[in-house]
């Protein structure tokens, strides 16, 4: 993502996170983003920056506000596409829904003045009139995604999110949408990325729970359920992880890059030990708003060979797979080679079931590298089978075999 400090700004934002309940396979290959192929990976992050609790004044005295140690967020499914939870906006709170999104850095939501297109009515609005705290910086924004645009100007006010509340935080404030989260009952978006917003100015909500010593510790965690299993309720953890909701250690790799979630692996193969392609390593960016694994297309349309996938359907950018749905019981697991482990992936997360139909999660893209390394989206079907950790501390993310009560 790209802020620029001008009077109108232009984010192209071209990303998953505008989520749709998908009556053809094709728009789900059409909401995938494409901003983190354009980028170079940068050095390894050697020496992270460590984030710290700020003091703030009060008259003549000087405080820091207590530290939560871990806050759970339930988080609902929505067809295994996309996974959200609550908030509370202003003073008083107005309750919203709201996607969290590790591949971006701007929260926005959808403003009551947002009438003039059809797709705002049936969203819950922010009434920034009913807010005693709200102040409006007067510089509009425009975000495009794959699935439409919607654009308005940058407030600030206050946010809660699992009763810890963010003073004076910036966001933007929807006025028109064309396409952006159509019939899904999602009302705006939280991003966990690392760019700034406004211009670069403005730190993201989870940088200011840490910054104004709301959270111990620059760490949260994604743990994503099946929508047809009897698995625990999905939850996004801030502050750690929670021990209930994963098996085993993580295996932790430092970060590549230092303006997104991305990192480097070793190769990729069946549970066969067979090497299907990435031999030489490969780059992933883990985005939790993107319902898709995508991957170079050589090397995906391989690998939905080997599945028994056949293609159905590529509009210029994606190529996605549906297989037999009576085949997904016998299908071999896909393991990502990490750090030397394994990670492996089973069909029960990367098969994701669509009106009636089976679609492969792993979606092709031509021209997908970076640096001549292949370049991996990581999206939801990669972590259900994972409990994700995100430790902007360190600069580093962790994986662990999420525990799910029906394998």
């Amino acid at each position: 993502m790209h802020l620029f400090p001008a009077a109108v700004l232009t984010i192209t934002l071209i990303s998953s996170c505008a989520a749709r309940v998908l009556n053809f396979p094709v728009n789900a290959a059409s909401r995938s983003r494409t901003h983190f192929h354009r980028g170079q990976p940068q050095q390894r992050l050697h020496a992270p920056v460590r984030l710290r609790a700020l003091s703030r004044q009060d008259g003549n005295r000087k405080h820091v506000r207590a530290k939560a140690s871990t806050i759970d967020i339930e988080l609902q499914n929505l067809n295994n596409t996309v996974y959200y939870g609550s908030i509370n906006v202003g003073t008083p709170g107005q309750q919203l829904n709201v996607a969290f999104d590790t591949g971006s850095s701007a929260t926005w939501i959808f403003s009551e003045r947002c009438l003039s297109s059809p797709d705002c009515h049936m969203h819950r609005k922010y009434n920034n009139a009913s807010s005693t705290t709200l102040k409006n910086k007067l510089v509009r924004f425009a975000f495009e995604y794959f699935t439409g645009s919607l654009s308005g100007v940058w407030v600030e006010d206050s946010i809660s999110v699992g009763g810890l509340t963010v003073e004076n935080q910036t966001f933007g404030l929807a006025t028109v949408n064309d396409g952006v989260y159509e019939n899904v009952d999602i009302d705006g978006m939280i991003g966990l990325g690392f760019l700034k917003m406004f211009g670069g100015k403005e730190p993201n909500l989870f940088d200011n729970m840490v910054g104004q010593g709301l959270l111990q510790n620059p760490v949260f965690s994604f743990y994503f359920n099946r929508k047809d299993s009897d698995d625990p309720s999905s939850r996004l953890t801030l502050g750690g992880t929670n021990p209930d909701l994963y098996t085993g250690d993580f295996t932790f790799v430092d970060l590549t890059a230092q303006n997104r979630w991305q990192f480097e692996g070793d190769w990729v193969q069946l549970n066969d030990g067979e090497v299907i392609f990435s031999k030489y390593g490969f780059q992933a960016v883990v985005e939790s708003d993107n319902d898709m694994i995508v991957g170079p297309y050589e090397d995906v349309s391989d690998l939905n060979m080997k599945l028994g996938a056949t293609l159905l359907s590529e509009n210029g950018y994606l190529y996605v797979y549906e297989i037999n749905c009576d085949s997904i019981d016998s299908l071999p697991d896909v393991e990502f080679i990490v750090d030397g482990k394994k990670l492996a992936l089973s069909s029960k997360d990367y098969i994701v079931k669509r009106n009636g139909r089976c679609l492969s999660a792993f979606a092709g893209k031509k021209n997908s590298t970076v640096k001549r390394h292949q370049l991996w989206i990581l999206g939801t079907p990669f972590m259900r089978g994972f409990y994700t950790q995100f430790d902007k501390g360190n600069g580093r993310i962790g994986f662990a075999k999420a525990k799910h009560l029906n394998k």
